[in-house]
């Protein structure tokens, strides 16, 4: 049986990978390395936001046999969910959302999922019957111990190694800069910088 533990780390890893889907210069060395080189139609780094598609569904679905071989259910791309619910015990749409930083409608479009596969539960909050609060069932915490147990912080870093940059860095680097200065905003600025090239060259 191939044992292999899942860190924090591991799962920040995946769910930023996942997250990441603009542009952004910070990936242009990084990136391109990781797909095939398609020589009929070149990718330039206007189309990073694909490239972090590519390899966020690479990932998913390299994952998905190795989960299957160790006995984990849990979607790929909602072993964050568990994580966090491990973490606190119970938690609000609105808590697991700010916990993972991901927006409240992509947590609350994973959780069917994962009552529909017996792993978490739902119940009103006692103050507050407007709030629902959502907890891991008795196998939401076996998968979530399955999880933790394995591990795959080697394999990312042997492949950051491949790629000559750190994954993890990189990314959270990446949607910080986002965060931080949107694309409108950088593309407006660029705008004189490319009218005055255009001009040089007539």
């Amino acid at each position: 049986m191939i044992i292999i533990r899942i860190t924090n780390k591991t799962l920040k890893y995946f769910d930023l990978i996942c997250r990441f889907r603009e542009n952004s210069k910070l990936l242009r060395n990084m990136l391109p390395k990781l797909t095939k080189n398609n020589k009929k139609y070149q990718l330039n780094e206007s189309f990073i936001g694909k490239q972090a598609d590519d390899l966020g569904q690479l990932i998913s679905e390299q994952i998905r046999p190795l989960y299957d071989s160790l006995g984990i259910v849990v979607p790929v791309k909602s072993c964050s969910i568990i994580h966090a619910l491990n973490e606190v015990k119970q938690a609000s749409v609105t808590e697991i959302a700010r916990s993972l930083k991901q927006s409240h409608q992509l947590v609350k479009q994973k959780l069917p999922r994962l009552q529909k596969l017996g792993l978490i539960t739902a119940s009103s909050d006692p103050s507050d019957k407007r709030k629902t609060d959502y907890q891991l069932t008795s196998m939401g915490q076996d998968q979530a111990l399955l999880l933790k147990q394995h591990s795959l912080a080697a394999v990312y870093e042997q492949l950051s190694q491949e790629v000559g940059a750190d994954l993890f860095k990189v990314l959270t680097a990446a949607i910080d800069g986002l965060k931080n200065k949107d694309l409108m905003t950088r593309f407006k600025q660029q705008l004189p910088n490319h009218r005055n090239s255009e001009t040089t060259h007539e």
